[in-house]
């Protein structure tokens, strides 16, 4: 019975590629390794009976040892041991004295492969490190910058982003510039008699209301402990028509943990025109001194300064 002898490259072949991937963490079948390490092989000995001595040719084929199927194997060791330890030829043949060099400048080739996937690898992980602290650092300073422009409480706009947002708007020729003062009335009795945890409870719940009543294009302003001032860019005054709507939005009691909390503001209003220089400090004195108009006249309405006397109006009903 005859019996089949394996081909000395096909044993080293599967011998290699068990051992590779007996190795811990391998997560690669011998199958898919011998053909291409039978290939690499079989062309590195036709190389090393070629003249003059191939030695770009068996570089290239030593990388191949770090691409696919082998990207997920360790194996430097391996590839040293079989390759230099596998029986070429007869001793002192051509193909057994070239054999050790072309081994060797595969398995060099295929050692400044791992170098140079490890460097692009470490790259990659640090520009992805990079990104992320860039992308943190961004956040942060949004952050910072919003915390810098907006009341803690209410998460309006403080005054630093309200004079901002005022210079932008007079910016604008085609525009006139109006501003709201309002003054919650008799606020301290609010503190005073519920306290004040339930008195911010209060404010928050009148910043909401604010933002709902008013246009997406104005700024809400918590100005101080219970005034908010909203700042508008219209092309003409329609400031009563958006003082009527922010009196009548506050009119109505708020639901707080203590129970209903009767609440109402008074409402005073400035504007200047479009092409005019706009001072935003006259602007707010103009304001408040019709907010104060309205305030005297019994609260729960809003005054228009616009003219001498402040014409009043109210938003309450019966």
């Amino acid at each position: 019975m005859a019996v089949h002898i394996e081909p000395p490259v096909a044993a080293m072949a599967r011998a290699w590629a068990r051992a590779v991937c007996a190795e811990p963490g391998s997560s690669t079948a011998p199958y898919q390794l011998e053909p291409v390490l039978v290939d690499i092989v079989e062309r590195l000995l036709h190389l090393a009976r070629t003249e003059p001595f191939p030695v770009p040719q068996a570089r290239m084929l030593g990388a191949r040892l770090a691409e696919a199927p082998f990207e997920r194997t360790r194996m430097l060791a391996h590839a040293t041991r079989w390759l230099l330890g596998f029986p070429s030829g007869v001793p002192g043949s051509l193909v057994a004295t070239r054999w050790p060099l072309v081994a060797s400048q595969a398995i060099d080739s295929y050692a400044q492969a791992l170098q140079e996937r490890a460097l692009a690898q470490q790259e990659q992980n640090i520009s992805a490190k990079v990104s992320l602290r860039v992308q943190e650092i961004a956040a942060l300073q949004h952050r910072l910058r919003h915390e810098a422009t907006h009341d803690a409480l209410t998460d309006l706009a403080n005054r630093t982003l309200l004079q901002e947002r005022v210079r932008a708007m007079a910016a604008d020729p085609s525009r006139g510039v109006g501003v709201l003062v309002v003054d919650l009335d008799r606020f301290k009795q609010i503190n005073d008699g519920y306290g004040h945890a339930i008195g911010d409870e209060v404010l928050v719940e009148l910043a909401n209301r604010l933002r709902e009543v008013c246009p997406p294009d104005t700024v809400i302003c918590r100005y101080g402990g219970d005034e908010f001032v909203v700042a508008a860019n219209p092309r003409r005054d329609t400031l009563g028509e958006l003082a009527h709507r922010v009196v009548a939005a506050l009119r109505d009691p708020v639901w707080s943990s203590a129970g209903p909390v009767p609440v109402s503001a008074s409402v005073g209003t400035a504007f200047c025109p479009p092409g005019k220089t706009c001072d935003f400090t006259d602007l707010l004195r103009r304001a408040d001194r019709a907010m104060y108009s309205a305030k005297s006249a019994g609260g729960r309405r809003f005054a228009l300064a616009e003219s001498g006397d402040p014409e009043l109006g109210t938003a309450v009903a019966g």
